[in-house]
C-alpha cells in the first residue's frame, strides 16, 4: 500500500475522534507523534484504510496532580515529561525513563501514549509506569474503563484495547517522602531508542537503609514488561548493603525470561539484566545516604 492511498482525518475534540473509531465501517489508527508508523508500515504490521491524527487534541496533553495522584495525557510528550518540575519532584523515575526514549528529535514529538500503545516490551516508559503503580483510563464514545496497567498488555504489540477505545488518561501514584526510584537501560547507541534490556526501580526507605517495600520491572526480557517478585520480596528481608544487592541481582538473572533475536541472546540479555539491577541498586544506595 503507498502512503498516497492512507486516507488522514484530523478529528478537532476528542468525541468527534471517538465517533471515528467507532465506525465500524472504517478501519482507522490513532496517530499523534508517528516515531513508530513508518516503521510498522514498512514491516507490514500497521495498515489501516484511515489514520486518525490527534496530534492537536490539547486536551489530551497535560501533567496534573489531582486527589493524591498525577494525571497525564496520552498526547504529552517526552520533553513535556522531563521538563515538568511536578514529576521531577515526584515520580523521577519516570522522567528518567523520558530522556532515555531515543533523541531529542523523538522526545520531542513521541507521546507517553504512543509508547503504551505500541506495547512494545522494550518500551522505556514502561517499567517505569510499572513501578509507579500506574492505571490507564480507556475511553469509547459511551463509555470508560480503568485498567490497572499490567493488564493492559497481552504480549508484543498486543493489547486489551478495543477497536472503539482509546486512552484517555494516564494516572500515577507519586513517591512518598522515603520513596525513591531510578531507570537503568542497555541499548546499541544513545540515539537509538529500542532497548536491549531496560529497568525501573523503586524503593521505599527507612533508616539503616532498611528497604520496607520495593517494586522492579524489566522491560525486553519477556514477551511484554514483567514485574521481578521474587527480587522485591528478598530486598525487604536485610538492609541494602553489597552482600544484599548481589544476592538480588543474581535472583534477577534467573526471573528475566528472554529470547535471543538481531540485538542481544538471551544469556547476554540475563547477564545485563543482572548487571543493571545491580548498578540501580548502587545508583539509589548512594543516593538514599545523600537524601
Amino acid at each position: 500500500m503507498l502512503v498516497s492511498e492512507i486516507e488522514v482525518v484530523t478529528p478537532a475534540t476528542l468525541k468527534e475522534c471517538l465517533t471515528m473509531i467507532a465506525n465500524e465501517d472504517m478501519n482507522t489508527r490513532l496517530i499523534a507523534g508517528g516515531t513508530d508508523a513508518v516503521v510498522r508500515m514498512k514491516e507490514g504490521k500497521w495498515r489501516p484504510s484511515t489514520w486518525v491524527n490527534i496530534k492537536g487534541l490539547r486536551e489530551l496533553r497535560y501533567i496534573i496532580e489531582k486527589d493524591g495522584a498525577i494525571h497525564i495525557g496520552p498526547l504529552t510528550t517526552h520533553t513535556d515529561i522531563i521538563k515538568s518540575s511536578l514529576l521531577q519532584k515526584k515520580a523521577n523515575v519516570l522522567v528518567e525513563a523520558s530522556r532515555e526514549v531515543g533523541a531529542i528529535q523523538m522526545q520531542n514529538v513521541g507521546t507517553i501514549g504512543g509508547n503504551i500503545g505500541t506495547a512494545s516490551p522494550a518500551g522505556d516508559t514502561l517499567p517505569a509506569l510499572y513501578v509507579l503503580n500506574t492505571v490507564l483510563e480507556l475511553s469509547t464514545r459511551n463509555s470508560k474503563r480503568i485498567v490497572p496497567i499490567e493488564e493492559f498488555f497481552t504480549g508484543p504489540g498486543r493489547t486489551i484495547l478495543k477497536k472503539n477505545e482509546m486512552i484517555t488518561n494516564i494516572i500515577v501514584q507519586p513517591h512518598g517522602e522515603n520513596e525513591i526510584g531510578i531507570f537503568q537501560k542497555l541499548g546499541p547507541r544513545k540515539a537509538q531508542s529500542i532497548s536491549i534490556v531496560n529497568v525501573a526501580i523503586s524503593l521505599l526507605m527507612e533508616k539503616d537503609r532498611q528497604v520496607l517495600s520495593g517494586k522492579i520491572a524489566f522491560g525486553s526480557v519477556a514477551p511484554t514488561i514483567i514485574r521481578a517478585k521474587k527480587c522485591e520480596s528478598i530486598l525487604t528481608l536485610h538492609p541494602l548493603t553489597d552482600e544484599m544487592i548481589q544476592n538480588v541481582a543474581k535472583v534477577a538473572w534467573k526471573e528475566v525470561m528472554p529470547i535471543t533475536d538481531v540485538r542481544a541472546t538471551a544469556e547476554y540479555r540475563r547477564d545485563m539484566a543482572s548487571s543493571l539491577l545491580e548498578r540501580g541498586l548502587y545508583r539509589l544506595m548512594r543516593r538514599w545516604e545523600n537524601k
